[in-house]
């Protein structure tokens, strides 16, 4: 009797299904691909701002103005890079002030840097007279991309540098009055501002610091020298008003005493004429000659003191001449300030 194995088979998987080369191709592929994942996973973590940015560059497209920045202002392709991240915009007003709000009088906001949103702001300067502002201004605020973009522990390193050569320009009045500013204006960003600012205004630093710069101009000199130039234009405004200002307190005082001089001359000429004329009357001189002499000293004496008014008056005039002149140079200042965003001054604030 035969009976029948109704019991399952249990099949042996010793042979593998036919591999093409496609599918071989394709295996390899998804492997790839698994561990590029896994890498952009591991850098986006480690570099997460660094591709954000790469991703703004990417679409941002900059206007020629801007470009021209770049070049002028002799940036590095880093940079550039950090620049065009912050997809730099040129306002005028007022809508730069309404958004890079200054309340500091007789500070002029030109440019502004928002980590919030990574963003730069410049104002748009027209004026021919300082042409190479700009470029300055945007360099200054493409290192505050920079120093936000830049590790605790490097600012730590270059803060020590920075104060260092803030120590070696105390005693220029410009750098200190513009420290002074960021301070009331920007409190706890000292080694922020001081980064900016030395980097872009001055050409004699440690070689440690131009180093460091190094990463973000081929050619620092040539920011600094376009500070140099368009400041020179504000440098010879103040040397001239000043040296103006001068004079005419000297020219005031001298006016004054020759004033003072001829009115107590006339007073005592005046009292002796009368007394000359008492004497003369009464026939108090005994010769013509005696006569003769003292009423010609009394002539000389007031042609003298005549002379002192003509000169006087000539003094006047020159004096008015100066005032005109001083009064252009401050329409001039007044036209620059407002050129670099100096509101006037009102009334009130006179």
């Amino acid at each position: 009797m035969s009976t029948e194995d109704n019991s399952p088979v249990l099949r042996e998987h010793n042979q593998q299904s036919p591999m093409t080369p496609g599918r071989a191709i394709a295996i390899v592929f998804a492997v790839l691909l698994n561990v590029a994942v896994i890498s952009s996973g591991v850098l986006a973590l480690v570099y997460q701002q660094r591709i954000a940015d790469q991703l703004v560059v990417w679409q941002f497209e900059p206007s020629s103005i801007v470009e021209q920045y770049v070049a002028d202002s002799g940036m590095s392709d880093e940079g550039k890079f950090l620049f065009y991240a912050s997809t730099p915009v040129i306002q005028s007003n007022p809508s730069f002030n309404s958004t890079c709000s200054n309340v500091e009088e007789n500070f002029g906001v030109l440019g502004c840097y928002f980590p919030s949103n990574k963003s730069i702001y410049l104002f748009d300067v027209t004026d021919d007279r300082l042409a190479g502002i700009e470029e300055v201004v945007a360099a200054h605020e493409m290192l505050h991309a920079a120093w936000d973009r830049t590790s605790d522990s490097e600012k730590a390193r270059l803060a020590p540098l920075l104060e260092a050569e803030a120590d070696r320009l105390k005693d220029d009045p410009e750098f200190a009055t513009t420290l002074e500013f960021y301070a009331k204006t920007e409190p706890g960003e000292r080694s922020n501002e001081l980064h900016s600012i030395i980097g872009t205004e001055f050409a004699d630093i440690s070689p440690q610091l131009e180093e460091h710069f190094t990463k973000y101009f081929s050619d620092r000199s040539a920011v600094v020298a376009l500070h140099d130039k368009s400041n020179a234009v504000f440098t010879a405004q103040q040397e001239a008003s000043e040296k103006l200002v001068n004079e005419l307190d000297a020219l005031r005082t001298s006016i004054d005493d020759d004033y003072a001089s001829y009115n107590s001359g006339y007073d005592e000429l005046n009292d002796d004429i009368d007394s000359f004329n008492v004497r003369a009357d009464a026939g108090d001189f005994d010769t013509v000659s005696q006569f003769d002499y003292e009423r010609a000293d009394l002539l000389a004496r007031q042609d003298a003191l005549n002379a002192l008014y003509d000169s006087i008056d000539a003094d006047v005039a020159r004096y008015d001449d100066m005032v005109a002149q001083l009064e252009a140079l401050n329409a001039t200042t007044s036209e620059l300030n407002q050129s670099i965003n100096i509101e006037p001054r009102t009334e009130e604030g006179l």
